[in-house]
């Protein structure tokens, strides 16, 4: 590893690709119709932001949230339906550890604002252990690579819908 100072040569852009707000909405709508699960919008009211129900494999979000925050629960939640393979009676702290892992790589790979997805939320699952996460790891990473594959082709063949009508 090197200080700056030790290196030569012209400054390495850094690429920052955020979502506008009105991105954010598109993003937003294009995860919704990408779901494979009814999705539903109300005022939940307390603190709860979302939930899925694997038993009519739905997902429900608060409406009083803003769009960024829509989209990264709306993130969690997929992850939750079509990841989510954890006992969540007996093993509720894996379960969210993976969760909102896989979560926040997804949007921060799209370019979603991560203070959403929170590691605050990851280590109080984890109660300190990190060596969960650590165990974790090369799930999260296999999940969130398919989970952002699947999201890209979408966009994609939506793209091509659109062409060819």
């Amino acid at each position: 590893v090197y200080d700056i100072s030790q290196t030569v040569g012209e400054p390495i852009p850094l690429e920052v690709k955020m979502l506008s707000s009105e991105n954010m909405v598109s993003f937003f709508e294009k995860l919704k119709q990408f779901s494979k699960f009814i999705i539903y919008e109300i005022n939940l009211g307390g603190s709860v932001k979302g939930f899925f129900n694997p038993k009519n494999n739905t997902i429900t979000l608060d409406s009083s949230l803003s769009v960024d925050a829509k989209a990264a629960v709306l993130l969690h939640e997929l992850v939750h339906g079509l990841y989510d393979d954890f006992n969540y009676k007996t093993d509720r702290h894996l379960s969210e550890m993976f969760v909102e892992s896989v979560a926040y790589i997804v949007a921060d790979y799209f370019g979603l604002d991560n203070s959403m997805c929170s590691f605050n939320y990851i280590t109080r699952y984890s109660k300190g252990d990190a060596d969960i996460i650590v165990e974790l790891g090369p799930k999260i990473k296999k999940c969130a690579n398919d989970f952002i594959k699947q999201i890209e082709d979408f966009e994609v063949q939506e793209k091509q819908d659109k062409i060819a009508a």
